[in-house]
């Protein structure tokens, strides 16, 4: 289990390293999770610090479960490397890179939103990814109903099961049946930047994908560290997939701070 992390005293030995590279999740992890997911946005200080570690020489990747369009808005980081879709799109040096595997499925994702078209649920949004779908229902006034309504509905859709559903912080997905996912989007953007050692931060279960990655990159002798953002409505496999934990966005701003301080 995570232990709490209070001081940057753990992460020295990261530090020596260089280039040093930064992965991190957005929504809950750089960006305060609110009720409208389209209103997220990344704290004003997250960004100003990751600027100021990118000057010093880290390396920044971001790695969102957002449309690759959402994800490049909110990020504003002119220089970080980007996926988005959970790893199946990715943005390297200003262009948009999607694997032919992943087309495939845009068309498919159109043919459920059909199929679901019927399904009016107060509280829950759709959200179009592209090869990916989000059902929302944070806004429902009875979250448990308005989730067993969403997954009855995608039940019923025949093109629905072309996809793999998967769970996150008051979201339901469907993703295309591929081995691509936060973790193989985490290894490709750290051989991509160079980095000789990673700090990797998510809040969700789906990051804990990329805690999976930074072990076996560490068992394979890259220094890395895993940190949780903990929250009330974090998955009990976050703290146990962490080295430490952070209390939510400002925890992060603690520690992203921390770093410029101890950072030459």
């Amino acid at each position: 289990m995570a232990a709490e992390l209070r001081d940057i005293e753990p992460l020295r030995s990261l530090l020596a390293c260089e280039p040093l590279g930064i992965v991190s999740d957005i929504d809950g992890t750089l960006a305060p999770i609110v009720p409208n997911p389209d209103d997220a946005a990344i704290s004003a200080r997250c960004r100003a610090l990751l600027h100021a570690l990118m000057a010093k020489g880290v390396r920044v990747a971001l790695i969102s479960g957002r449309s690759l369009e959402k994800a490049r808005a909110m990020a504003g980081l002119p220089g970080a490397l980007l996926a988005a879709n959970h790893g199946l799109e990715v943005w390297v040096d200003g262009q948009a890179e999607t694997p032919e595997a992943v087309r495939e499925y845009w068309q498919r994702a159109r043919n459920v939103v059909r199929e679901v078209a019927g399904m009016h649920i107060p509280g829950v949004t759709a959200e179009d990814k592209g090869p990916v779908l989000a059902f929302h229902y944070r806004q429902a006034g009875t979250r448990a109903d308005a989730r067993e309504a969403i997954l009855q509905a995608l039940r019923a859709s025949p093109s629905a099961r072309d996809f793999r559903v998967h769970e996150g912080r008051k979201v339901i997905e469907l993703r295309p049946p591929l081995a691509i996912d936060k973790g193989t989007a985490l290894a490709d953007l750290v051989a991509r930047m160079g980095a000789r050692a990673v700090l990797c931060l998510g809040d969700d279960a789906t990051d804990v994908d990329m805690f999976r990655r930074v072990a076996e990159l560490r068992r394979g002798g890259m220094p890395g560290v895993n940190v949780a953002v903990f929250s009330a409505e974090a998955s009990p496999l976050v703290l146990e997939g962490a080295d430490y934990w952070v209390r939510g966005v400002p925890g992060v701003e603690w520690l992203l701070g921390e770093l410029v301080t101890a950072l030459p």
